[in-house]
């Protein structure tokens, strides 16, 4: 007789396909990269040669803007903290 034996730790609470990381270096880390990551798509946006973005927001409406303030506030951001950056 086969006995199911349920997952252990974080994996049973989270989605498949998840990932889970230990220790506060790979979470700094994940943050780091995620916050560079913003950064890195919102360059070209200042300054007096500031490039023009296309964005489309969540209800399929779409903006041309170089205002960087304009490209955080319609971009869903799923990551917390690139979030906590477009926050402040």
């Amino acid at each position: 007789m086969a006995m199911n034996i349920p997952k252990s730790g974080y994996n049973r609470f989270m989605k498949e396909g998840a990932q889970h990381f230990k220790g506060t270096d790979e979470a700094v880390l994940r943050n780091i990269d995620a916050c560079v990551e913003l950064a890195s798509q919102l360059r070209s946006a200042y300054g007096p040669n500031g490039m023009n973005k296309m964005v489309i927001n969540h209800i399929e409406k779409l903006f041309v803007t170089n205002d960087a303030a304009t490209i955080l506030k319609e971009l869903d951001i799923q990551h917390p903290a690139a979030k906590i950056i477009i926050m402040a």
